[in-house]
């Protein structure tokens, strides 16, 4: 009896590997992700995410994707630009392919899979930069203008909800003891990614600072008198003012220009103290102050 059960189950066993071993077909539920697009600029409306198709296998990989229960899922790349795609379904059979060991054959009742996308309502802003705090070393400061990359961040989403965005701005942050010029990068405020379908363009920009050693000089530069009346002489006391500047050390062998002026009209509404106005000076200095601070004007008719 012993070696009857023995004889038995080694017929099975080699029964189960002929059966195994011989192709059958099965139906498979394929799970699909259509990517390749610009997920930002474009939302879904309709998209294949499966299919059934029947491969022809042997039955042991049928047995033993059946042991895994293991889902079968496909990523299919698009290809072009535009708002309707198709994908041929000989892509998922190459894809599946490469999934699953072993099939010899692939049948499927539909020839594409088809997706249907909508570009939304956009709108630029230049990032705003007022809530980011900059301090520098002593005797350094900003030479220039800070340049922001990307200059301009475009926003997708509801048209309704982009117009309650009045700006855009650049998280609060300080940046303290700047000594030299550099780049910064910076996160976006982005309160709509709470509230509203809103996608950004990026979130997180570049801000360049540059930078250089300052020196403190001095300048005698006589005073102007803006609108003068030619029919008159005009006496100012004093004459000239000094000019306390800052200088970039770049700069110390430039020859500056200024324009330190009073106003005629001033002088007419009998004003005895009048202040002088720095009206023009070069870029690439920082005025600190004028003195002095008032001057008095006699008028010789």
């Amino acid at each position: 009896m012993k070696h009857f059960l023995v004889i038995l189950g080694l017929t099975a066993l080699v029964w189960l590997g002929v059966t195994l071993s011989e192709p059958i077909e099965y139906p498979l539920h394929v799970d699909v992700e259509l990517t390749g697009y610009d997920t930002i600029k474009y939302a879904i409306l309709q998209a294949d995410t499966s299919a059934t198709v029947t491969i022809e296998t042997k039955g042991y990989s049928v047995l033993l994707n059946n042991l895994w229960n293991k889902k079968t899922k496909v990523v299919l790349p698009l290809q072009g630009d535009g708002t309707h795609h198709a994908v041929g379904v000989d892509e998922l059979q190459k894809a599946l392919r490469s999934t699953i060991s072993g099939i010899q054959n692939i049948h499927s009742d539909v020839d594409s899979l088809y997706i249907t996308l909508a570009e939304r309502c956009s709108r630029q802003y230049r990032p705003n930069i007022e809530h980011v705090k900059f301090s520098f070393s002593e005797q350094y400061g900003l030479y220039g203008q800070p340049v922001i990359s990307p200059e301009v961040i475009t926003l997708y989403g509801p048209e309704e909800e982009l117009d309650k965005i009045k700006e855009v701005y650049v998280s609060p942050s300080k940046i303290e003891n700047i000594s030299q010029s550099g780049k910064y990068r910076l996160p976006l405020e982005a309160p709509w990614t709470t509230s509203a379908d809103i996608r950004s363009s990026c979130d997180m920009v570049e801000i360049y600072l540059p930078v250089e050693a300052y020196v403190e000089r001095e300048y005698d530069v006589p005073i102007r008198v803006a609108n003068a009346d030619t029919t008159v002489q005009l006496r100012l006391y004093p004459s000239s003012a000094t000019l306390h500047v800052w200088v970039a050390q770049r700069d110390l062998q430039k020859m500056p220009e200024f324009d330190i002026s009073i106003d005629y009209n001033d002088i007419q509404s009998h004003k005895q103290h009048i202040h002088p106005q720095l009206t023009s000076f070069p870029e690439y200095m920082r005025p600190r102050n004028i003195e002095p601070d008032e001057v008095q004007c006699v008028i010789i008719k």
